[in-house]
């Protein structure tokens, strides 16, 4: 079983990977049941918005995860929403010289593991979830990305 995604995307003029693109990063995570994430590609203001919205910051992230408790409907489980900023994801690829696939890859696997409870509070739960996400990139081809 893996988990399925949603992807809506309002956004235009930025490089945005394809549908397809996110299902073949999602098919790196079994799950015990049918379970579906909700990708959302949104603008800096929209990005700006959630942040003073949710987290009391005044600033654009990359991403943002939303994890659900205990919410399923007809058998599925929804795990959760992702909202990623496309504008500042592909900045930031520039600026750390990575291919914009390959930092979106990134993204959406750090996000679904912050889904699926990962966090990087403290400096063992950072490793781990740094050592996951470096496991699961190279299925991809995609290198170590926090070497920069």
């Amino acid at each position: 079983t893996m988990i399925k995604c949603f992807l809506i995307n309002n956004v235009e003029n930025e490089f945005v990977p394809k549908s397809n693109d996110f299902k073949e990063w999602l098919t790196s995570f079994e799950y015990k049941e049918q379970a579906e994430i909700n990708i959302k590609i949104v603008t800096p203001e929209e990005m700006r918005n959630f942040n003073k919205l949710y987290k009391n910051e005044d600033k654009v992230s990359d991403t943002l995860a939303f994890p659900f408790e205990n919410f399923t409907i007809e058998d599925k489980v929804i795990l959760g929403d992702i909202a990623m900023c496309a504008n500042k994801i592909n900045i930031d690829s520039d600026l750390y010289s990575k291919k914009k696939i390959d930092r979106w890859a990134h993204l959406t696997i750090h996000s679904v593991l912050h889904i699926l409870g990962y966090t990087h509070e403290n400096t063992n739960n950072r490793k781990q979830m740094e050592n996951k996400e470096i496991d699961i990139l190279k299925k991809f081809n995609i290198f170590n990305p926090y070497e920069i």
